[in-house]
């Protein structure tokens, strides 16, 4: 509907991943070192973990491009409260190994069969387990016992965690000692800055063709900041609520009146994401934030 408007080429918002719009913000770029620091050590776990939202997806789709050219199969499971032999069957079926009718132990044995044969062929397996803080304690344990399996003196798979913050406090439980002495490198994705919460608006508008239409106040990202917490989908939300709002008002200069009316509409709606009702948003709170010494108007804010 507004793309049109706007003279855009693509929504620049959506939800789902697009490597097309994807900004480099400081803790991604060490998050994705710290991955590739991972596959160069090629065993044992890495860990990278971040709230909902963080951008954790798009990560590990960055990371299959930077392998895409080395001798790494990569291949990425979604957990969902597996067991033991749950995550063997889906680890399996990833890899299109026959899982009908075998067993556990058939299923690891299978299993094995194929990392060790990959491995002769000097290519590297790579398994990324995303959602992992919902395994089982037993899924969990049983892939610890996958990163025991060998070829040549070398470990035949490596596995990446990648889950919410939940994840870091079962890993620090004292019955996973064993899995935490093979975590080679860990990192947790925090919410994007002030500044950067405007870099990565930006950065999406012009892959999306803006030319400065809606013209955008610097107000708006103050608000978009203290709304959304610097969570990638979550200004992902409110963005594209904001551009739908100057469309349906036929405005070409978004301020402090539009985006507040986005999140009010946004706020009022069952299905979306809230605030913290503690941050709740007004011109005097922002403004008061933003610089105590100086209290502004409300007018000012438009």
């Amino acid at each position: 509907m507004y793309l049109k408007f706007y003279n855009l080429i693509a929504r620049p918002f959506k939800l789902t991943p697009d490597m097309r719009f994807f900004f480099p913000s400081l803790c991604q770029e060490k998050a994705l070192a710290y991955l590739l620091y991972g596959i160069e050590q090629g065993e044992g776990f890495v860990v990278i973990t971040g709230g909902v939202g963080h951008g954790k997806t798009t990560l590990i789709q960055r990371l299959s491009k930077e392998v895409k050219a080395r001798k790494v199969e990569v291949t990425r499971i979604a957990a969902a409260n597996l067991d033991a032999e749950s995550i063997l069957e889906l680890v399996c079926a990833s890899l299109d190994i026959p899982i009908e009718g075998k067993s556990r132990i058939g299923l690891f044995k299978a299993l094995e069969d194929y990392l060790r044969k990959r491995k002769s062929k000097n290519i590297r397996v790579l398994l990324v387990i995303d959602e992992a803080q919902t395994l089982t304690d037993e899924a969990l344990e049983e892939m610890r016992i996958l990163t025991n399996i060998e070829e040549g003196g070398k470990a035949a798979v490596q596995i990446f965690l990648v889950g919410q913050i939940e994840l870091r406090d079962t890993l620090m439980m004292p019955k996973f000692e064993h899995l935490r002495q093979r975590i080679i490198a860990s990192y947790n994705i925090e919410p994007l800055t002030r500044a950067e919460t405007e870099k990565y608006v930006m950065t999406r508008l012009n892959e999306a063709g803006w030319d400065n239409d809606p013209e955008i106040r610097p107000v708006v990202f103050d608000f978009v900041q203290e709304w959304t917490g610097g969570i990638p989908r979550r200004i992902n939300l409110l963005f594209d609520r904001l551009l739908l709002l100057g469309y349906v008002e036929d405005v070409h200069v978004l301020g402090g009146k539009q985006i507040e009316q986005a999140i009010r509409d946004m706020e009022k709606e069952l299905g979306h994401q809230k605030p913290n009702k503690k941050r709740k948003i007004t011109n005097v709170s922002v403004a008061s934030k933003l610089n105590k010494k100086n209290k502004q108007k409300k007018s000012a804010w438009r």
